[in-house]
């Protein structure tokens, strides 16, 4: 009997091990769609404290969802034109980056628009909480010759500077435990590592075919920056964190927006719509990083929430119609197709 007993454990084991190893990665858990129109989109981000998806729709205003229940909640008011969102829960806050030049502040505990602070004459295009130094810092849309970077006291709500820089669009950003903000600029082929007070120190980096810079990710324990390079040959770089210095250099999907770094599993997720994947880059006992796989998504499911917590990804997506092109619009925009707005639920398996 007991012999039954421990064949029939070892093979259930067996089974276990198969499932970890079938080479799934993820799956896609859950897809919800909501209403609204069809233009365009901008980020979301999680709630540190709740199971609560902030999704920047921007006609469409700031969507909560719980990703608990895979549910939306009532868009919120005063919310048309968000573009993106970061929190600071610390201040009971929630700032909104908006298409018009304003910053949506957010009371966090009510989810409650308290001002509008007028802030940039175009767009924001995108903010980050910066703990070390206590700030929010915002980017301005694409400029002429210069983009602006605006410092906020969440403790007081209030601009409290900025700062020009020589570049035309600043893409996402990302900031690290010490202060430093890297932010892409694609258009210059150069990412830009700032820091101080006042982001005054600059050091401009600049990789080897790497054009187009537009993503960025950081593994700070292991001291990588991952780079995301459009161009014609779309490729990750990764370099030292601390010099800057390249190390290594992998092919990628196209038009990647966003990525991020899951370092429970030492993987890079690294999404692009333009080829309806969520591409795996796992890393190695010797430090090196490789494809592990990618994962077939949706087309336009280029913006991503990683959930650490959850071990899932949150990808957003709409139907489209891709007009054909003709002499007078040789690149046609998409066509959004109204109601078709989805949430896809990814879970690491």
């Amino acid at each position: 009997m007991r012999t039954l007993q421990t064949m029939a454990l070892a093979l259930a084991l067996l089974g276990t091990q198969a499932q970890a190893d079938d080479g799934l990665l993820y799956r896609i858990s859950a897809v919800r769609t909501l209403p609204g129109s069809g233009h365009s989109w901008g980020f979301a981000a999680l709630d540190p404290a709740r199971p609560l998806l902030l999704i920047a729709r921007r006609e469409n205003g700031l969507t909560p969802f719980d990703v608990d229940k895979q549910q939306a909640l009532p868009t919120l008011a005063n919310t048309t034109g968000a573009n993106a969102v970061a929190f600071v829960p610390g201040h009971n806050r929630a700032y909104v980056a908006n298409m018009d030049g304003t910053l949506g502040i957010l009371d966090l505990a009510q989810l409650k628009v308290l001002q509008r602070l007028p802030v940039d004459s175009g767009n924001l295009n995108n903010l980050l909480y910066d703990a070390h130094s206590d700030r929010v810092i915002i980017t301005s849309g694409r400029r002429g010759d210069h983009s602006t970077l605006y410092l906020l006291d969440p403790a007081t709500d209030r601009l409290v500077g900025q700062r020009d820089i020589a570049a035309r669009k600043l893409d996402g950003p990302i900031g690290l435990s010490d202060g430093r903000f890297i932010v892409p600029l694609r258009d210059e082929d150069q990412v830009a590592v700032l820091s101080g007070p006042l982001l005054a120190q600059q050091r401009l980096l600049s990789f080897p075919g790497c054009h187009q810079p537009s993503a960025l990710a950081a593994d700070e324990q292991g001291g990588r920056l991952f780079i995301a390079c459009r161009g014609g040959q779309p490729q990750l770089v990764i370099a030292d964190l601390a010099s800057g210095a390249p190390l290594q250099t992998l092919p990628i999907g196209r038009a990647v927006n966003a990525m991020a770094f899951d370092a429970a599993r030492q993987q890079l997720l690294i999404p692009s719509g333009a080829d309806t994947s969520l591409g795996v880059v796992g890393k190695a006992a010797d430090g090196s990083f490789r494809l592990l796989g990618s994962l077939g998504t949706r087309p336009w499911a280029h913006n991503m929430v990683f959930d650490a917590a959850r071990a899932s990804v949150y990808l957003l997506a709409m139907d489209f119609t891709q007009p054909a092109p003709t002499t007078a619009v040789p690149k046609p925009d998409p066509q959004f197709h109204p109601d078709t707005f989805s949430v896809l639920t990814l879970k690491a398996q």
